[in-house]
């Protein structure tokens, strides 16, 4: 389990060092906050916070998160409903250390 919690540390940290207008960080404490969200939501949040993104950037954002650092799970209730990503329980703590913790390169 520590090689895990390891790998899931090295990952977020090199993830947000590479964060230069700290959109991801914003997604991040968006997901430690709410939870679950889908792409519309977290859209309508980074528009909010004067990010200018479109929504395929965001549903890219989300496939990188769930599938290169494997702290989201995504789930759909039926053929046509939006994908609703939330964040592992298993790795909540990690993402809040994580964010407390690594220096903000911006």
């Amino acid at each position: 389990m520590d090689f895990i919690v390891n790998e899931i540390t090295k990952r977020l940290d090199e993830y947000l060092k590479s964060d230069v207008s700290g959109i991801r960080r914003t997604v991040l404490h968006a997901f430690v906050k709410l939870k679950k969200l889908t792409a519309d939501t977290l859209h309508r949040i980074l528009i909010e916070r004067n990010f200018a993104i479109t929504l395929k950037q965001v549903t890219a954002m989300l496939g990188v998160i769930h599938s290169k650092l494997g702290i989201l799970h995504a789930h759909k209730n039926s053929y046509d409903a939006k994908y609703e990503y939330s964040l592992k329980e298993k790795y909540a703590g990690i993402v809040e250390w994580t964010l407390a913790n690594t220096k903000v390169p911006f």
